[in-house]
C-alpha cells in the first residue's frame, strides 16, 4: 500500500471513530461536535486531512460511503 492511501485510511478510521452504524455523530470527552473534529484533524493529519475527513464525513451522513 502506498503511503498516500494508508495516509488516507488513516484519517477515514479516525473520522469513523465518532459515527455510529447509523452514520450519527458520536461525541467524546475531547471533541464536542464536527467542527471539533475537524480541528483535530487538521492539527494531526494537515489541511489535506481536512479535505478527506470533510469527504469521508460527507459519506458517512449521506450513506453514499459504500456506494
Amino acid at each position: 500500500m502506498t503511503y498516500i492511501k494508508q495516509h488516507i485510511m488513516e484519517i477515514q478510521e479516525f473520522v469513523w471513530d465518532f459515527f455510529d452504524q447509523d452514520g450519527q455523530f458520536v461525541a467524546d470527552e475531547t471533541i464536542k461536535d464536527k467542527d471539533d473534529l475537524i480541528s483535530t484533524v487538521e492539527n494531526n493529519f494537515g489541511e489535506m486531512g481536512v479535505d478527506i475527513a470533510k469527504q469521508e464525513i460527507f459519506e458517512i451522513e449521506t450513506a453514499d460511503h459504500f456506494s
